[in-house]
């Protein structure tokens, strides 16, 4: 097939989505299939368009042998809904340009978000008459609202219009746990037409059976009794301030937790921790995607935190997976799926408490901390099970490229 990728967020950038995105589109075409990408430049999540990109004109690279296109944009960081919005909305109406590639398609994959793509989906399926299959990673405008973050009536129909919209033109829509294709399916426009599409890992770029303590000397972090890692975004929708509600009475403990990534909320939250005098809880910046199976092997412990709401507990963080493959502990403070996946295998593969509570999240952590290696070994052990079983990312591709091929139209038909 000749398959196209509809996103806003590709590499050189840094992040989950990105690494997921570009991961599939290498594993398409090494299955056969010729792969194009259209996408913006690259500035997640400051804004900033990276040098040697321009942000005012579209331009053509090739990266892993993909040919990828980048069309111009107003870019903001990712901030509040106002950046949000014009950055989004700039990349979605650029996205109307992309119709010569549309035609040169036989599917189109639209990741969502951003929403406002599926109103380009719409117009570029009808004018290329081309199917298209709409990925939802997380349901907008659900997702906002639930935060607080799109308060206006009239924002709030026009978005449910959008997503309507997106999913009435979709040939297919996936997403990424049961509970979402069930609550997805339930929408008028995308009735009968959700099917799953796992969030999955590469279980070969990590290193479970790396010492911890090896690890952190390449990292050069200084060794405890306990290390814990949180490795992702810092927004809104993780509720960091409950860690370190929770880290703030183990100060002295000779428990160390480093907080790896950016977000909105990574500035307050480290002004937070200096405040709390948490000289133990570190921020550190992004790493490159080659670069993040070193950080979770240097965990004795990695941190998934979600916070309370029935949205949230449907989701599916790329973290969790990732952490899985990495053969070590998790502590999730989570309700939901998260928290299930992690105690449903046997021996279970960590620790979970409720979501935002801070005081079940420090149990977790001192009982971990008081757990001998032994134990804590076999928690990996069985982490890293789940992920070759249930979140391989070979065989979720392989999924992928049958709903494509069931979507297709012979080229001859049209």
């Amino acid at each position: 097939m000749r398959i196209l990728l509809l996103t806003a967020y590709y590499p050189p950038e840094l992040g989950a989505p990105q690494t997921r995105l570009r991961e599939t589109a290498r594993r398409l075409l090494a299955r056969g299939h010729r792969v194009r990408v259209v996408t913006g430049p690259p500035h997640y999540p400051d804004g900033v368009v990276r040098p040697g990109y321009p942000a005012w004109r579209p331009t053509r690279e090739r990266i892993d042998g993909l040919p990828v296109v980048r069309l111009p944009m107003l870019a903001r960081p990712n901030g509040g809904l106002r950046d949000r919005l014009i950055d989004q909305g700039s990349f979605a109406a650029a996205a109307l340009a992309a119709l010569p590639e549309v035609r040169w398609s036989d599917v189109v994959v639209v990741e969502s978000p951003p929403l406002a793509l599926g109103a380009s989906a719409t117009w570029l399926g009808l004018a290329g008459r081309r199917p298209y299959l709409f990925h939802v990673a997380d349901p907008w405008p659900d997702f906002p609202i639930a935060m607080g973050a799109l308060q206006s009536p009239l924002l709030q129909r026009a978005a449910y219009a959008v997503e309507d919209l997106a999913y009435r033109r979709a040939a297919l829509v996936t997403t990424v746990t049961p509970g979402l294709v069930e609550l997805l399916g339930a929408k008028p426009g995308a009735a009968g037409k959700v099917r799953l599409l796992p969030n999955g890992v590469d279980t070969r770029r990590f290193e479970p059976r790396l010492a911890p303590a090896e690890a952190r000397r390449r990292l050069g972090w200084p060794e405890t009794t306990l290390t814990l890692v949180y490795a992702g975004s810092v927004g809104q929708a993780q509720g960091l301030a409950t860690l370190l509600e929770a880290m703030t009475p183990l100060a002295g403990r000779d428990i160390a937790l480093h907080v790896v990534g950016q977000g909105i909320e990574r500035e307050r939250l480290a002004a937070d921790a200096r405040r709390r005098g948490l000289d133990a809880v570190r921020f550190e910046p992004s790493v490159p995607a080659d670069r993040v199976p070193t950080v979770l092997a240097a965990a004795d412990a990695i941190l998934v935190l979600l916070r309370r709401g029935p949205l949230y507990e449907q989701a599916l963080p790329t973290k969790l997976v990732e952490g899985l493959a990495a053969g070590r502990p998790l502590i999730v403070s989570a309700d939901g799926e998260a928290a299930a996946i992690v105690r449903s295998s046997r021996p279970a593969a960590g620790l979970t408490s409720p979501a935002e509570d801070a005081a079940a999240l420090r149990e977790a952590i001192v009982e971990l901390a008081g757990r001998s290696p032994r134990s804590r070994a076999a928690m990996g052990r069985a982490a890293r099970a789940v992920a070759e079983s249930a979140y391989d990312r070979e065989a979720i591709v392989e999924r992928l490229e049958g709903y494509l091929a069931s979507i297709r139209e012979p080229r001859r038909s049209r």
